[in-house]
């Protein structure tokens, strides 16, 4: 099959796992390598995602089943008729449910997968049995129609109920592949909170570690270039998985420096080198 686009989606149940945390790593790599991306926030009670990136995100309302069908089917048309090779669904907690009837009802990952979109779930395992469960429905429904992104977060979990589990066996068995989010302190987390009121406006992590933008102390801006460090080398092992094949980026492991290129174009560029 000839993926031309991408849809990332984390349809989970359980909050506060770092589902957003993770996003903004991922699209500011998108970012870096210059691979077009356009993004959808389902998360109706914050909008922390389209906040972020006001000009390539788009908040969406899920209401009742119908209202929520009549939502996601205008949002995955409008993805098919753009030209923008990977899209960004930020989901908010608790909407599992609502999404998977709606592309059940709907065929949809049949029918994208037609017109050469295929989806990536990510998936972000937690410590207790319930959200557990949640992910074995997820993979259930979806099986071997999508890709598998498993999302592992340190500083949420602590009991990995996931590791050696049936539910990892069989996830493997259909190459998902995993990533392991590095653990921020919580001083730089308050210091982007402060800095965004300071701003009066949400700022991505591109924006915040950029050296030279003042919105953190250099200590504290320098821990967020370390932690984008670790997520782009984690990506680039996983790209097959986040964008078509043809954007695949080439990566050269004998270069030591990186600089990370925010979606704004006259931002300055941030140095990752280690």
């Amino acid at each position: 099959m000839n993926i031309t686009k991408r849809i990332h989606i984390n349809p989970q149940s359980k909050g506060s796992l770092g589902k957003s945390f993770e996003a903004e790593f991922r699209t500011a790599w998108l970012d870096y390598h210059q691979i077009g991306w356009n993004g959808s926030d389902l998360d109706d009670r914050h909008h922390s995602f389209a906040d972020r990136h006001p000009q390539q995100v788009q908040s969406h309302t899920l209401g009742n089943d119908e209202d929520s069908k009549s939502t996601l089917l205008g949002l995955f048309r409008n993805v098919t008729r753009s030209d923008v090779p990977v899209h960004v669904i930020d989901c908010r907690a608790q909407a599992d449910g609502l999404i998977v009837q709606a592309l059940e009802s709907l065929q949809m990952l049949g029918s994208l997968a037609a017109q050469g979109v295929r989806f990536t779930f990510f998936l972000f395992p937690s410590e207790d049995t319930e959200s557990m469960n949640n992910l074995m429905d997820l993979f259930y429904f979806a099986g071997d129609r999508v890709d598998y992104v498993v999302v592992h977060n340190p500083a949420k979990v602590r009991t990995n109920l996931f590791k050696k589990s049936a539910l990892e066996m069989e996830l493997k068995k259909f190459g998902a592949r995993e990533l392991t989010l590095p653990v921020v302190t919580s001083i730089t987390l308050l210091a982007i909170k402060r800095a965004e009121v300071k701003a009066g406006h949400k700022l991505s992590f591109a924006e915040v570690a950029t050296p030279g933008a003042s919105h953190l102390e250099l200590m504290l801006a320098g821990e967020m270039q370390w932690a984008m460090q670790q997520m782009f080398r984690q990506y680039d092992d996983v790209a097959e998985l986040l964008v078509p094949s043809q954007l695949v980026p080439e990566i050269h492991p004998q270069s030591e420096a990186v600089a990370v290129k925010s979606s704004r174009p006259k931002q300055p560029m941030l140095n990752l080198g280690e």
